[in-house]
């Protein structure tokens, strides 16, 4: 199975799961267990890993809640026979058996195995279930592939937050001065566009051509879903997303991605540009998602000694102290649903394929990235704000010119263009609902208010860079 570069982000989701049990376990049930859903789309980080890490970790997770729950019944059962002491025992001893899960999975796991210099992707071996192997090569295809399938409002699944959109309409009809107006197609200024931005030199940079599709309407287009009790494709011919290009679908939409990874993985601005040609105008999208730098508690790998000292002994000790009631609490439950884990996904799949055969409709869109799960609401670095600010306007600029100079080559007035660039560059233009961001923060959600918020980012960042020369 071929992998993907391995970057920090896909250490710190590896961690993530090793520490968070709940976050395990919805990497295992969303991702690994779904068999008619599309994997999510996550950039820059190995999903395969990750999900091998959550298996590792959810059976050392059914040992601790399994002792946890022998222990439990244990304490019940001194309090009934009136044995205080009996109780005090179990009471410390369930401390004593999550201190040691943490210590295994903090020391053991993390610090050794994730650690920068000793991290290996391909290091733990796949599980022996046929099924299991065949959804990871999925997964591992979604990496690949060109077909986003979403299930929610949002399409740019595993992008993060669209932080900036703007759209406008131009009139083609109208020539420039001695010139005469050329008609062209919807793929000939996708092609033009793409070119020129292939020389970015603001990180990482890739171009690709994606189509995005939802869950819920693909059951019967056999372009994606070729067999109903099977996943979606990952991947269509180039044909085909051409072809879209030219002619647009209401529920199939090419897109021109832009992707600009910095931070080794912990920023990616991913630009999503779309065109439609009709015989008198121009229509023009462009969707700025921005993911966030991983949640500090999940870098922790980078501050861990190979052996404890005695401060972080003590904070295990403490975090464990703190974590206990809540582990004991649902251990009972949690250790049910490891030993029903295999008929639960019997009858889930059951259930699924029953639908898909008698129901009208399937959402058949992935679920959301565990990158987006673990990705801060902040800038957790200054030049990361700055670097943000840089990317989106350094798309912005150059699309608008690559724009301007097409319909120059075909001799259509660009006075429209001009006065839109202007203000797009120094305004923004806001249009999705999708989140937005501050200067130092980032608020996600169907529910966050559309603003123009890229040009804060950006002023404040040119404010911060004159102020610095100013004072040289």
């Amino acid at each position: 199975m071929a992998t993907m570069p391995s970057s920090d982000a896909t250490r710190y989701l590896c961690a993530a799961v090793q520490l968070n049990s709940g976050l395990a376990r919805q990497v295992v049930r969303e991702i690994l267990d779904e068999e008619f859903k599309a994997p999510p789309s996550s950039p820059d980080v190995d999903l395969v890993p990750v999900i091998l890490h959550a298996i590792a970790a959810q059976k050392r997770h059914f040992v601790r809640d399994l002792l946890l729950t022998l222990l439990l019944f244990g304490g019940m059962w001194s309090l009934y026979t009136a044995r205080p002491l009996v109780f005090v025992v179990a009471v410390a001893l369930c401390w004593v058996v999550v201190v040691g899960e943490t210590v295994v999975a903090t020391y053991g796991v993390v610090a050794h195995d994730l650690h920068p210099a000793r991290f290996r992707p391909d290091a733990l071996p796949r599980p022996s279930d046929p099924e299991a192997r065949k959804r990871l090569e999925q997964v591992a295809a979604a990496a690949r592939g060109n077909v986003g399938v979403y299930s929610a409002y949002k399409p740019f699944v595993g992008s993060g937050a669209t932080v900036d959109a703007w759209t406008m309409v131009l009139d083609t009809h109208r020539a420039a001065a001695g010139e005469e107006a050329k008609s062209f197609t919807a793929l000939e200024i996708h092609d033009y566009v793409r070119d020129q931005l292939r020389d970015l030199r603001t990180g990482e940079v890739t171009i690709t051509d994606r189509v995005f599709v939802d869950g819920r309407d693909i059951r019967d287009d056999g372009r994606f879903l070729p067999d109903q009790l099977a996943a979606p494709v990952a991947a269509v011919d180039r044909a085909l997303l051409r072809s879209l290009t030219i002619e647009p679908e209401d529920r199939a939409r090419p897109y021109l991605c832009i992707r600009i990874s910095g931070w080794q993985g912990q920023l990616v601005l991913s630009t999503f540009l779309r065109f439609v040609v009709t015989p008198r105008e121009l229509f023009v999208e462009a969707s700025h998602c921005l993911l966030t730098p991983v949640r500090d508690e999940f870098q922790e790998v980078d501050r861990l000694l190979p052996q404890p000292t005695v401060g972080q002994a003590l904070r295990i000790g403490w975090r464990a102290l703190r974590r206990t009631p809540g582990h004991l609490f649902r251990a009972p439950i949690a250790t049910g649903a490891h030993l029903m884990g295999g008929a639960t996904a019997e009858l889930q799949r059951v259930r699924q394929q029953r639908e898909i055969l008698t129901a009208l409709r399937f959402d058949y869109g992935a679920p959301t990235s565990p990158r987006e799960t673990v990705s801060d609401r902040r800038f957790q670095r200054y030049f990361q704000k700055l670097d943000h600010a840089w990317y989106t306007e350094v798309i912005n600029k150059r699309l608008l010119q690559s724009l301007n100079g097409f319909l120059e080559s075909k001799g259509i007035d660009t006075a429209e263009l001009s006065q839109r660039q202007t203000t797009i560059l120094n305004n923004g233009v806001y249009v999705a609902g999708g989140g937005s961001v501050t200067a130092g923060s980032i608020a996600a959600g169907s529910g966050a208010r559309a603003t123009s918020v890229i040009s804060r980012v950006a002023n404040a960042a040119r404010q911060g860079v004159n102020e610095a020369v100013g004072k040289s």
